[in-house]
């Protein structure tokens, strides 16, 4: 089950960089940066708009980050622990290093992650992954269908990368658990629920959290797996983004803003809140997500609905053109709720400047690096924030073309 992602910590003032920091990365850009170890400078040319190769500099960045992330968060077994939690454990984090891990080439930290996920979260019996792990145990058997996802894409991956067959048997696995527990058929449509809790509410109606959708995900699906009409769930992410982007949440109008969490009513499938989740209407920790899962399907498969959406819906862009900054949090109206800097947040907002404003981009990637610290062990912004970790490199590697289709299409 869901929980309030947003920080506790009392934020930095924007633009802050300690002066030690800021001279370290100085140098290393200077530097040059000589090529990261473990990034494979091949890339396919689709995997960024301008360039088929990464930058020296931005693998560099990748691989410290990514050396200094497996160093202090995840365990020699495997587990990735987050301490904002107490050194608890999320399929989602699992799912964020096994994706970092086989984009990296390193199978060792793979292998080993995939060893405990499937052996401590697996345990459902559908395929799927219990969302929380704590204490030596299983604390909420519920999936998440963002993790289920990421995961079954990873599996995939690593089965290309390293020429592993057991990786693709266990994708499938994960895929048809998917399909019976995760989707449903609601309003003419199969949707991608925001996990087995989420398909079987009844009040309003199924949950969907606009960030779980990985429509660059589901068409590599259905290339490997036909038994299931993952076509469907492509055109589904698109027709609810844009519903519940525009639509009106407890009384608020859109400002083209998709929200953390909302529902799909049963009777007549209008887009409705979701209050049974604080902050669900916000545009926040959750939504930002949208724009590098969309972004993403627009690069790999210049999907043109991908395009059109982070085109047309310009909030996001007019007010970093506007004020040069990007506040975490906003209300589904647009208004900000939470008003200090995160470089968590501009990792995933950053997608929807990689395709529809290419000079904005390279400033806030200006931005991301900033909070950069090479250590060791290196890290962004917060070296105790997991979550940060991760979308900082995420957004980073997108807006530096580091983010290959490894499935081969």
């Amino acid at each position: 089950m869901p929980y309030d992602r947003t920080p506790t910590r009392s934020a930095a003032p924007r633009g802050l960089l300690s002066l030690v920091a800021a001279a370290s990365l100085a140098a290393l850009l200077l530097a040059g940066c000589a090529g990261a170890p473990g990034v494979s400078a091949a890339r396919s040319a689709s995997a960024h708009p301008a360039s088929a190769t990464p930058p020296a500099r931005d693998l560099s960045i990748l691989a410290q980050a990514w050396a200094g992330y497996r160093s202090v968060f995840i365990a020699s077994d495997g587990r990735v622990a987050d301490p904002k939690r107490g050194g608890a454990t999320t399929s989602e984090g699992q799912s964020y290093a096994l994706l970092r891990a086989v984009w990296m080439g390193d199978r060792p930290t793979f292998d080993t992650v995939w060893r405990w996920t499937a052996a401590n979260l697996q345990v459902r019996g559908d395929g799927l992954f219990a969302s929380l792990w704590s204490g030596g145990r299983v604390q909420d058997n519920n999936s998440a269908s963002d993790a289920d996802s990421d995961i079954a894409l990873a599996l995939l991956f690593g089965a290309r990368r390293f020429g592993d067959a057991e990786y693709h048997t266990s994708a499938l696995t994960v895929l048809s658990g998917m399909w019976q527990h995760d989707v449903v058929s609601t309003d003419g449509m199969n949707v991608l629920t925001a996990g087995n809790w989420a398909a079987v509410q009844q009040v309003p109606g199924p949950v969907i959290n606009p960030s779980y959708f990985a429509p660059y995900a589901y068409r590599l699906f259905a290339r490997e797996d036909a038994t299931h009409p993952w076509a469907g769930l492509v055109d589904s992410s698109y027709t609810l983004l844009d519903r519940c982007s525009a639509a009106t949440l407890d009384g608020q109008h859109g400002a083209g803003l998709p929200p953390n969490w909302c529902a799909i009513a049963r009777g007549n499938g209008s887009i409705v809140s979701f209050p049974q989740i604080a902050g669900a209407d916000d545009y926040g920790y959750d939504a930002f997500r949208v724009m590098w899962r969309v972004a993403l399907d627009a690069v790999w498969n210049n999907e043109q609905r991908a395009r059109d959406y982070l085109t047309r819906n310009d909030f996001l862009r007019t007010r970093w053109n506007t004020a040069q900054r990007l506040d975490p949090v906003y209300g589904h109206d647009g208004t900000v709720v939470n008003g200090y800097d995160d470089p968590t947040v501009y990792g995933g907002d950053i997608g929807a400047f990689v395709v529809a404003d290419p000079a904005a981009a390279t400033q806030i990637e200006q931005h991301l690096l900033s909070s950069f610290h090479p250590g060791p062990p290196a890290f962004f912004g917060d070296a105790s924030n997991y979550f940060e970790q991760n979308w900082v490199w995420f957004g980073l590697a997108l807006a530096a073309g580091a983010l290959p289709n490894l499935d081969g299409g």
